[in-house]
């Protein structure tokens, strides 16, 4: 069939194909359901076949996605053991990833995955690697998307955010066809293309089914349309065609066949009017929606009937009996409970073997439903094995349930360790809620629990999870203690794991008591699991020795590691251990002077869908200070405010000093006495009671700035130390040795007049304004006549001075954006945009916005 409106997509098809013979692409094929991604591409395929291998897979809409779903289309399609590799239970998924990718390797393959909007938390991880590496293969990555399903919070936008700044990967958002478009679809039939259009919307698909009915006028709706074609089928073709729509989007014969018995050959009825397609060795609807209709058609208890003839046949088959999730689908719908429990169960188990536990934890939820018949242990089983895959979401409401019903079995089974391990999970869970005195009791329950046993790992998580707990309060000596019992039942138990990362949290319980002994401890952590290839305790290690050492700013050896992780934590998909880095990283950006690097990691960091708070605060507190240096104290504000009441909401004691520290810089910067004085009293004495050596020193220097006396120690960090006590020269002087212009310039301009010259060039090469307006008025004041002035960044290349978020938002301006889209892209609110853009047109004396971004093309080349 002839391709309509569709030049410009196969031509970026070809080209990206063309470009195979150097490096591999990723082409991102996105459009609303109907609109033609499939059309295209086998209208590609076919111009190419003989030039390439084809491998083709795609995902389904079951109820609980299946693992890997579209690798294991693929997989039939090859000659490797990759087949074989994904049916083994205790698949390694890096083994499975690196299999996948070799395999591309071997000669030019195009590779088809479709509706990846459907896809499971695996196949997307195996997007995200394979597209990090595509460029070092002979292939052709095409994947396709319905971007009309994507809410704010879909997992895929995760996965597009990542691959965004790719070289290799190319984007193909195709459009409905224009009214000449439908014109040319329609020809001779006797229809109104232009009334056809406006119904349509012009989706190829809404279209064509309503042209493929041969009924004169248009039918109200594609449902009629499919409908009304299903209608000219015999009741042997309908019962075929609602067998096929249980079956799912790919349809084998011989299953359809085996549901459908005598009646399969009817299925031709089907094949002749086009309502299904062969495709390679397999049946498909010509649309999903097709199917949907289909399928939504067939009366309640004949689905059930459906689903159960289909389950019965797949359990049958070797071919398709350790399709777990297939037949965990199958099951749920049929309500068959025996069936449930066994595949339900034992998905939940694959999921969390390659690490999807949001998909494990449906697999477990559905079997819970039904697991009143299984034995008390199996029971206990079940409810953690769903309360460990559900950690993760942000309701923690069904994993506290789960623990407590798994203590409760427990403890009728009379199996005190389970108790005690469901206890201690439940207790950490609730204080992470906010429910504190609850936590408390369950943790006291636990100990007791565990107290007449022998030690054993629960032990260690209790002792580990106490120690955490009480170092979260503040109480660091006990948090020690319980640490270093942790680590005694680990070292008698000999296992390096266990070892490590109790050693692990020891390390950070000691960071208040004695900084140097906790990075050391450490530091020897991270040797230990380097080279052990405990990468899931090195990657959080990584990020802990980085905070603690920004923390004093022992900068060099923050930036040492941070050059280690984050290739690490990529490398090998620990997305929310690299994200946290990100946001560390800016921190450092900030210190060092590389202002527009931090608003840039910032900015890219805060656009995450998915971004977990603990690195959203402090990349909040990095883009808020910077904001605030630079005198932008209303957005600065919002920033700041959010990052405290969340570390107060949910934050650790020991790490709030990064928040009050950096709002009590904003309020003196802001003159924001009340401000300032509420942030010194809420966390100083918590900071020199807890030595916290940075902490305590910084919110000490904001305290001696405000005009009170302060008391210093050897224990805190120098150069702050040094101002309060009046040498300037020996605190400029130590920041410029640790690499901190901005804190050296601050040092300077409490010096002579001479110093205060070279301060106020620092901080106007920095672009810090409520710094230089400081520093000129102690010049002016001292009777300096000629004050020298650096380049400032708001007025070079900025006809009507702007301030950087003015000249930012005239450039979001240009790209027509609403104030609402605004403020979402800046992560401000629409009233702060309001009154940007009101003194952005007062400033270029224009009346509009459209005036505004004519000048902005015009004078700032936006």
């Amino acid at each position: 069939m002839e391709l309509i409106d569709r030049e410009v997509p196969l031509n970026e098809l070809n080209r990206a194909w063309q470009s195979v013979s150097d490096a591999g692409a990723l082409v991102l094929i996105a459009g609303e359901a109907g609109i033609g991604k499939t059309s295209l591409i086998e209208h590609f395929v076919r111009q190419e076949r003989d030039q390439a291998r084809l491998l083709w897979g795609a995902c389904e809409a079951l109820f609980t996605p299946r693992p890997l779903g579209p690798l294991y289309d693929m997989a039939l399609q090859t000659a490797t053991n990759l087949s074989a590799l994904l049916q083994e239970v205790e698949a390694n998924r890096s083994l499975v990833f690196s299999t996948c990718l070799q395999e591309l390797h071997t000669e030019p393959t195009i590779v088809v995955v479709e509706d990846i909007h459907w896809a499971d938390e695996a196949t997307l991880d195996l997007l995200k690697y394979l597209g990090r590496r595509i460029q070092l293969t002979q292939a052709l990555l095409v994947v396709t998307y319905r971007d009309d399903e994507l809410t704010p919070q879909h997992p895929l936008r995760t996965l597009l955010g990542d691959l965004a700044t790719s070289s290799a990967v190319h984007r193909i958002n195709l459009s409905p066809l224009s009214v000449e478009g439908v014109r040319q679809l329609v020809g001779d039939q006797p229809a109104d293309a232009d009334a056809l259009h406006q119904l349509t919307n012009g989706n190829p698909f809404y279209l064509t089914e309503i042209l493929a009915t041969g009924e004169q006028g248009v039918p109200p709706t594609v449902r009629d349309a499919v409908l009304a074609r299903a209608a000219q089928l015999s009741l042997s073709g309908r019962a075929v065609l609602d067998a096929a729509a249980v079956i799912g989007p790919r349809i084998e014969p011989w299953l359809l066949t085996e549901v459908t018995r005598a009646e399969a050959r009817a299925v031709d009825e089907s094949l002749s009017r086009g309502i299904l397609q062969p495709q390679d060795n397999l049946f498909t609807f010509r649309h999903e929606l097709s199917r949907q209709v289909v399928y939504d058609e067939i009366a309640p208890h004949q689905r059930t009937f459906l689903h159960q003839a289909v389950l019965d046949a797949l359990k049958a088959s070797s071919a398709t009996q350790k399709d777990i999730n297939r037949l965990s689908h199958h099951a749920e719908a049929a309500g068959d409970q025996d069936a449930i429990l066994v595949y339900a169960r034992e998905a939940g188990q694959k999921a969390v073997v390659v690490g999807m536990h949001r998909a494990a934890a449906k697999q477990f939820a559905l079997a819970l439903r039904y697991s009143e018949t299984l034995s008390l242990l199996e029971q206990i089983d079940l409810n953690e094995a769903f309360a460990l895959s559900s950690q993760g979401d942000p309701d923690r409401n069904e994993t506290i349930a789960a623990f407590r019903r798994a203590a409760d079995l427990a403890r009728k089974a009379e199996l005190p360790e389970r108790e005690g391990f469901a206890l201690a999970q439940m207790a950490t869970l609730l204080d992470k809620v906010g429910q504190r005195a609850e936590s408390e009791q369950l943790l006291s329950r636990a100990l007791a629990v565990l107290g007449p046993l022998a030690p054993n790992r629960s032990h260690i998580i209790v002792y580990c999870l106490l120690a955490t707990k009480h170092l979260s309060q503040g109480d660091a000596k006990t948090a020690v203690a319980y640490a270093e019992k942790a680590l005694q039942i680990a070292l008698e138990r000999e296992e390096v794991t266990e070892i490590t990362d109790a050693s692990r949290t020891l390390g950070a319980c000691w960071l208040p008591l004695d900084h140097q002994r906790a990075c050391d401890q450490l530091e020897e952590c991270l040797r230990v699991a380097l080279e052990c290839d405990l990468y899931w305790i090195a990657g959080p290690i990584y990020w802990n020795l980085t905070m603690f050492y920004i923390d004093v700013y022992k900068l060099e050896r923050a930036q040492d590691l941070l050059s280690e992780a984050l290739p690490f934590t990529a490398e090998r998909d620990m997305d929310a251990h690299n994200h946290h880095l990100q946001a560390w990283q800016a921190m450092l950006n900030l210190y060092q002077g590389r202002w527009t690097e931090c608003r840039e990691a910032c900015q890219s960091l805060l656009q995450q869908p998915r971004l977990h708070q603990v690195s959203r605060s402090p990349a909040l507190v990095a883009f808020g200070r910077l904001l605030a240096r630079r005198g932008n104290f209303e957005d600065a504000s919002v920033l700041l405010e959010e990052a405290l009441s969340s570390a107060v909401k949910y934050g650790h004691r020991q790490r709030m000093g990064v928040y009050y520290s950096a709002n009590a810089e904003y309020a003196w910067l802001a003159d924001d006495t009340e401000r300032l004085h509420k942030c010194i009293d809420e966390f100083y004495q918590i900071a020199i009671d807890n030595r916290q050596p940075g902490f305590a020193a910084e919110l000490a220097y904001w305290r001696w700035k405000s005009g009170e006396e302060v008391e210093t120690y050897d224990w805190m960090v120098q150069p702050f130390v040094q101002q309060i006590r009046g040498n300037w020269r020996a605190a400029a002087g130590e920041w410029e040795r640790l690499g901190c212009p901005y804190e050296r310039a601050r040092a300077l301009a409490d010096g002579d007049t001479e110093v205060q010259k070279e301060a106020l060039l620092i901080f106007e090469q920095l672009d810090a304004r409520p710094m230089i307006e400081i520093v000129r008025q102690k010049l002016q004041a001292s009777g300096v006549e000629t004050i020298p002035r650096g380049p400032r960044h708001t007025t070079r290349k900025n006809p009507f001075s702007l301030t950087n978020r003015q000249v930012e938002i005239l450039e979001l301006l240009t790209e027509e954006l609403t104030n609402a889209e605004i403020a979402t892209r800046l992560h401000i609110s629409p009233k702060t945009v309001d009154h940007h853009v009101s003194a952005i047109l007062a400033k270029l004396d224009v009346s509009s916005r459209t005036e505004a971004a004519h000048l902005a093309r015009k004078e700032y080349d936006l």
